[in-house]
């Protein structure tokens, strides 16, 4: 078998395995998951597949192509965690096999799989794909973009480089319609840094602008024209509205300091993040193809961290498109270790020992501070949290070897270092992060998931069926995805005022947090079912409205 097919087929291999199994094991998390999953389940129910709908009435926080991605999955698997985690699962794969690519053509196949490892085995990338976010489908449309454009730029004038540019424009497109305009700008941005950092001397010219242009706006219009033509601009309005107010306000309580998106980078995407940094500064050990590559790298990098540092709304999201050039710039620096054009490092031997062993450390040690909470809950000052914390989850102290087998393979990565086994050492290096992610999720993350929340989803798929509605006094999107609540009904079981005080026509169920159960205890003909782990239940019958 050709020693490059072979590595394709690894990375789609090593794709499959470790983002793939177990996607349904843990419950959709609040808020975007279930969120999303929401939009999907409902295209699904109602039919309408041309508007983006929550609890039946028009959404304009998003467009709908992953929506329409995740239905396809839910078509095909049925309504459920698994089928709406499993469009970023294949993203994953996708996305591992499209840098090993370009990695190979770019370098070689060295580079190509250092890349794909280096996405593979990093925190925060490897987390994304587990997960049922639009944001991986997004980036990966951006990037492709981006990368798209440099082919163009370093290419010779002619059909094929008009062509590029179009391919930009197309992959950019998608992107507006998987998450908005946003993507557009990010290229804005990227192409007049890129011409300052060449001293203005390469750029697309305005014809090549134009068709990149025009290719964003025909496959966008697709579907944005015919919104408008159909709806009116009431979509387009509200739409643009909640851009702006993201831009220039700390929306949804996301509102955090100037270096949030530095140090979600620097220790989220460890231990790429480790690796890159030194990249920033490595020139003239590669050819001018391999430059200009890792200037565009350079440039997107800075391009996404400085926007959404500025913006207002700031979570651990808006800057995940920095996962490419920060898992480039690390298998970059490696490459360039491995084929003897840079010295190691010893100084990062330790950050990266010393970072690596604190992760190994709070790992292990989590499951055995579970095991005795009764030593925190002084120390929690928040009823609602430790109201959960009493939820009885088993653990127990071999748990704690994923922790103790992630710190045993990060010393043998130390120790190849050492001895200046580069490459055995990076394989270890990332795998042991890769599989470490993989334990955690199918052991620590599902317990976690139950004492956060799990009680309310169990409260509402036990409603499902029932001749009822089901309410959470508290925001989620869970009452309406785990209820399975259904089209067409009262319009007025929309309204939480209204079935808290009007004329319902069938039983209410609802669900608050305890920190909140005052406002609802002895109020609204509440009928308290029950108390517990964090969460109070309610139910309100129809023969007492009026009274």
């Amino acid at each position: 078998m050709n020693i490059d097919v072979r590595n394709r087929l690894l990375v789609l291999v090593l794709g499959a395995c470790l983002f793939i199994p177990f996607l349904g094991r843990v419950h959709l998390f609040d808020w975007d998951e279930i969120n999303f999953a929401e939009a999907g389940r409902e295209m699904m129910v109602s039919g309408n597949y041309l508007q983006v709908q929550i609890d039946y009435k028009p959404f304009w926080e998003k467009p709908p192509l992953f929506f329409w991605l995740q239905t396809l999955s839910m078509h095909a698997f049925g309504i459920n965690e698994f089928s709406a985690r499993l469009v970023n699962a294949v993203c994953g794969m996708l996305t591992l096999l499209i840098v090993y690519l370009i990695g190979f053509k770019i370098f070689d196949a060295t580079m190509g799989l250092l890349w794909a490892i280096a996405f593979l085995g990093s925190f925060l990338p490897h987390f994304f794909f587990k997960s049922g976010i639009i944001d991986p489908v997004f980036n990966l449309f951006i990037f492709s973009g981006v990368y798209f454009l440099a082919c163009a730029l370093h290419s010779d004038r002619g059909e094929k480089r008009v062509s590029r540019f179009a391919l930009s424009g197309v992959c950019i497109g998608l992107a507006v319609l998987t998450k908005g305009p946003v993507a557009f700008l990010i290229l804005v941005f990227c192409i007049m840094s890129y011409w300052a950092c060449t001293r203005c001397k390469t750029r697309p010219s305005l014809k090549e602008l134009v068709v990149i242009a025009g290719a964003v706006g025909v496959v966008s219009g697709l579907w944005y024209g015919l919104e408008t033509l159909w709806h009116g601009t009431w979509f387009i309005t509200e739409f643009v509205k909640y851009q702006i107010r993201l831009l220039s306000t700390g929306d949804a309580g996301h509102g955090r300091p100037f270096y949030f998106h530095f140090v979600v980078l620097l220790f989220g995407c460890f231990p790429a993040s480790f690796l890159a940094i030194r990249s920033f500064f490595i020139v003239g050990r590669s050819t001018t193809r391999q430059q200009d590559f890792t200037r565009w790298m350079t440039v997107l990098f800075w391009v996404v961290l400085v926007l959404f540092s500025i913006v207002k709304t700031k979570t651990v999201l808006y800057s995940s498109l920095c996962y490419f050039p920060i898992t480039y710039l690390a298998a970059f620096h490696m490459h360039s270790v491995i084929t003897g054009k840079l010295q190691w490092n010893k100084a990062l031997t330790f950050a990266l020992a010393a970072f690596g062993g604190l992760v190994a450390l709070i790992i292990a040690a989590f499951p055995i501070v579970m095991m005795h909470k009764e030593l925190i809950t002084p120390f929690i000052k928040d009823r609602f949290a430790v109201a959960c914390l009493q939820r009885p989850i088993s653990w127990s102290y071999g748990e704690a070897s994923i922790g103790a087998g992630y710190a045993a393979v990060l010393a043998l990565s130390v120790a190849l270092l050492a001895k200046k086994k580069f490459r055995a050492a990076f394989v270890a290096l990332f795998l042991s992060s890769a599989v470490c992610l993989q334990l955690f999720m199918l052991d620590m993350v599902p317990k976690m998931e139950r004492i956060a929340g799990g009680g309310p989803i169990d409260f509402y798929q036990s409603l499902r069926g029932q001749n009822c509605y089901a309410c959470s006094l508290f925001k989620t999107y869970a009452d309406l995805f785990y209820f399975e609540k259904k089209t067409g009904g009262n319009p007025l079981g929309h309204d939480r005022d209204w079935l808290l005080n009007g004329p319902i026509d069938k039983p209410a169920y609802f669900v608050c947090r305890i920190d909140k159960a005052h406002e609802y205890r002895g109020k609204y003909d509440l009928e308290e079912l029950k108390d517990e782990y964090g969460f109070v239940y309610f139910r309100r019958d129809p023969t007492v409205a009026g009274h």
